[in-house]
């Protein structure tokens, strides 16, 4: 049987930076993933229950406190201007573990019975540019995840990025990228710099057979243009390139 590997090409986003060779590599940045497998998803923009399980007014006395006190949270640490580019894709209730979630079962939707935490995913976006994230806060409006964006007190210029060109010339200059390529360029935060950074990654050589493979991971500062760290991806590929029977 013949296997194929697919490559899927974006088309290059026209957002306010020069434009060079991999701009076209810019990606979604950031994550959107669940803190944990075990909770009730509620969409804030959902009108069609039939399709979606849960409706935010299950829960409104709880999510109404629990979404002001993140917007007060992230106000606090930026500026309503960057809170007025998040959008809110939804608020996940986590349960204990212990705690079957069955979405029929209308007691689950009484939080004040459960030690439960909320896990709120929110989308930047800045023009073309755009990083996922999600936010834990405990049920009593504590915020007790990692920061994923800088503190702005302390990085003036935290949401003026810089170019994309320059980071990627910056990255192609070092000699741990010599005759590499590029796979994708995206938005990232490092919580050690204070600041959002540009994440570009090597290309991956596709090769037949199996092995472990590792890939650097460059991350330039996307206020100063300055190198912050280099980090490895390591794991294991195995790619079929056998060629069918006739």
């Amino acid at each position: 049987m013949r296997k194929y590997l697919i490559f899927v090409f974006l088309a290059a986003p026209t957002i306010g930076f020069s434009q060079c060779d991999d701009f076209d590599k810019l990606d979604f940045g950031g994550t959107l993933s669940s803190k944990t497998r075990n909770y009730i998803p509620f969409d804030l923009h959902i009108e069609d229950t039939v399709h979606y399980c849960c409706d935010i007014r299950k829960i409104k006395p709880y999510s109404d406190f629990i979404l002001s006190n993140a917007r007060k949270f992230i106000v606090a640490r930026t500026n309503e201007v960057f809170y007025g580019k998040l959008k809110i894709n939804q608020v996940e209730v986590n349960y204990p573990d212990s705690v079957k979630i069955v979405y029929t079962d209308q007691s689950l939707y009484n939080l004040s019975n459960f030690n439960i935490s909320y896990w709120i995913t929110y989308t930047y976006s800045d023009e073309n540019i755009e990083y996922g994230f999600g936010l834990e806060f405990d049920k009593n409006g504590k915020m007790i995840s990692e920061n994923k964006f800088p503190d702005f007190s302390k990085n003036k210029t935290a949401d003026m990025l810089t170019d994309i060109c320059a980071a990627l010339s910056i990255v192609r200059g070092d000699k741990r990228f010599s005759k590499k390529e590029v796979d994708i360029v995206e938005l990232a935060y490092l919580d050690d710099a204070n600041s959002f950074c540009w994440l570009i990654k090597e290309k991956l050589k596709i090769e037949c057979g199996s092995r472990h493979y590792s890939l650097d991971i460059f991350y330039v500062n996307a206020n100063t243009n300055k190198l912050e760290a280099v980090k490895q991806e390591t794991g294991f590929i195995i790619v079929d390139c056998a060629k069918p029977r006739e």
